[in-house]
Formats: C-alpha cells, sequence, structure tokens
C-alpha cells in the first residue's frame, strides 16, 4: 500500500473528525439554555413521568436551598390545614418597611405567590408548627426536608451554606410537581386545587398555560445569582413538568433575581423547541 496515500487519508479522515466535533460543539453552545452560565434543566412528561430533557444531569442531581419554590407546598400545608380557608384571606402588613415595595401592604394568598411575599410565609410557619410542616414535607418526598435551621428561613439559605438548610434538587423539585399535577398529594383535594390556581402565570403563543414558582438567592461573593424556576406547561392532553435552577459563572450587575432569569431561559429554551 502506498504509505503516502494512507497517510493522507487518515490526515483527511481527522479533519472531519474535527471538524464533526466542532461542528456538534457549536450545536450543543446555540442550544445551551444559559448562556454559559451554569444551569440545570428538566423536562418531565407529567403522564408519563418520563423524563424528555435533561441539561446538566450532575447538577440536576445536586441539592440546594428550596428558597421561594417552597412557597408551593407551604400553600398546599395552609389550604390543607385550615391555616388559609382560600386564595381570598388577607394577612394584615405589620408596617415594617421590607426590601420590595410590593411586600409593604396586606396581603392576600394569592398575591403572596405572585408577588412572593416572604413575611406572609413567616406569618404562617408558626401556625403550622415544625412537627407538622415536617410530616408535610416526608409525605411530599419534598427533598430533604429538614426544617431544622428555623420557621422563618429554613428555605431561605444561600446556595453556598453548609449548615443546615432545607434543600432540594431538581428531580425531587419535579416529583413534587407531579404529584401536585396529577393531584397524588396525600392532602385535601381544595387544598391542591387552590395552590394550582394560585401559581397560574401565563398563556403561551401556542396555548400552553405555564404555572409556577420561582427563587432567588445570591452565592456567598454576593456578586452571582442563584435562581430556580419550578413549574408546568399545559395544553389540552399535553403537560411537562419545567424544572431550572441557575447560577452566574461570573460575576454581574444586573440585578434582576436569579429565578426570574432561570424563568426565562426555561421559557426560551422552550420556545425555541416548539413547547412555548
Amino acid at each position: 500500500m502506498d504509505k503516502s496515500f494512507s497517510l493522507r487519508r487518515f490526515l483527511r479522515y481527522q479533519k472531519l473528525v474535527a471538524l464533526f466535533s466542532l461542528v456538534l460543539l457549536l450545536s450543543c453552545a446555540k442550544d445551551d439554555p444559559f448562556q454559559g452560565n451554569d444551569g440545570c434543566l428538566l423536562i418531565v412528561n407529567a403522564r408519563t413521568g418520563r423524563v424528555e430533557k435533561v441539561w446538566n444531569e450532575a447538577r440536576c442531581r445536586m441539592r440546594y436551598p428550596a428558597c421561594s419554590t417552597f412557597k408551593v407546598p407551604l400553600a398546599v400545608m395552609a389550604f390543607d390545614a385550615g391555616v388559609l380557608r382560600d386564595e381570598n384571606q388577607m394577612l394584615k402588613w405589620d408596617g415594617k418597611p421590607r426590601m420590595l415595595a410590593a411586600w409593604n401592604r396586606d396581603h392576600d394568598a394569592a398575591s403572596w405567590l405572585r408577588d412572593s411575599v416572604v413575611w406572609f410565609s413567616q406569618r404562617i410557619t408558626p401556625r403550622l408548627g415544625e412537627a407538622r410542616i415536617a410530616r408535610y414535607l416526608n409525605e411530599f418526598h419534598y427533598g430533604n426536608g429538614d426544617i431544622g435551621a428555623g420557621l422563618s428561613d429554613a428555605w431561605l439559605k444561600g446556595p453556598d451554606t453548609q449548615g443546615r438548610a432545607l434543600k432540594i434538587d431538581a428531580y425531587e423539585q419535579a416529583g413534587f410537581m407531579r404529584s401536585l399535577v396529577l393531584a397524588k398529594l396525600p392532602v385535601k383535594k381544595f387544598a391542591i386545587e387552590t395552590t394550582r390556581k394560585i401559581i397560574n402565570l401565563e398563556k403561551s403563543p401556542q396555548g400552553f398555560l405555564l404555572s409556577g414558582k420561582t427563587g432567588s438567592n445570591w452565592h456567598a461573593d454576593g456578586k452571582r445569582r442563584f435562581g430556580w424556576f419550578v413549574g408546568s406547561l399545559e395544553r389540552g392532553e399535553e403537560n411537562y413538568i419545567v424544572v431550572a435552577n441557575f447560577s452566574d459563572r461570573e460575576p454581574t450587575t444586573d440585578r434582576r433575581f436569579g429565578g426570574a432569569v432561570a424563568r426565562d431561559f426555561a421559557k426560551a429554551y422552550l420556545a425555541r423547541h416548539g413547547l412555548w
């Protein structure tokens, strides 16, 4: 065999492999839900439980503090236990200025979820009590079920915290949301229906109803955001659970909350794949 011919063929093969690898890399980069930031995206068929898409499997298996996504199971608990009668029940603001202007007024259960009002959650948790919340979390298979860091902020810890916190991973978030959507939680039907009603967000251009909740915090350096989005996407018989979490890779001056960024990344990905 002509050795020079074999070498040329080998070099041509190597170039083709390199070109294919580059195309694949660029294709993956283009489809990156988080545009180069750290993140996890999970899409699950709610009816069958099949994982339709997972981006960054390792991160999706990592537990992070639940942040304000905890308001969803907390609402289920409160409606089930009678701590909240319905979505119109009002709690009075105590007059103390909070971080966001939207928090500085009276709120009902619906606006609590919509505006993610921390003080409203902190008013509910003592009425439920640590033992009852822990029991619910165990029955919901909700993350590590650890409320021991305190009834005021166990779920609000930063993503870098080394101490106790209510933590959950993306698969566990999806499992809880699927149980909520399919009404499989061990609670009253009213609690499930009312919670689902107050987490409705918007209709997509293609007619999907998006429901869900964001959750936000900052990494320990105070310069990189962390965020959750946990939700469901429904249109007729189509029903998906969508979970995303996100961290800035580099310090940012963008002051949008991390949860809103995670939600917007997830929506953009859904749109690219015909689910929005």
